[in-house]
């Protein structure tokens, strides 16, 4: 009986560790699409999106610098699909 109740143990203990870190991980890129949403709220007139005021821009611009340095990391290495098949197809 006991080692029944040691093995429905470790499953149990292995079930919650595995549940954990699923939940942890769904949880850092719920964060990460947050700060792309905020970035992008308010840093959306280079997108093309209508941005908030003026005014409060510029009082969150120096909490935004991580979020900059993250857009402008990610246009990097963004492809441009359509460049690619017109180079293929040299269209000018």
């Amino acid at each position: 009986m006991k080692k029944l109740f040691d093995l429905l143990k470790k499953i149990f203990k292995g079930l919650d560790i595995g549940l954990r870190e699923v939940s942890t991980s769904r949880i850092e890129k719920e964060l990460i699409e947050t700060e792309n949403i905020f970035a992008l709220l308010t840093m959306g007139a280079f997108a093309g999106i209508p941005s908030p005021p003026t005014g409060i821009i510029l009082r969150i611009l120096p909490y935004m610098q991580r979020e900059v340095y993250v857009m402008i990391a990610r246009s990097k290495n963004l492809d441009d699909n359509l460049a690619e098949i017109a180079g293929i197809f040299n269209i000018d």
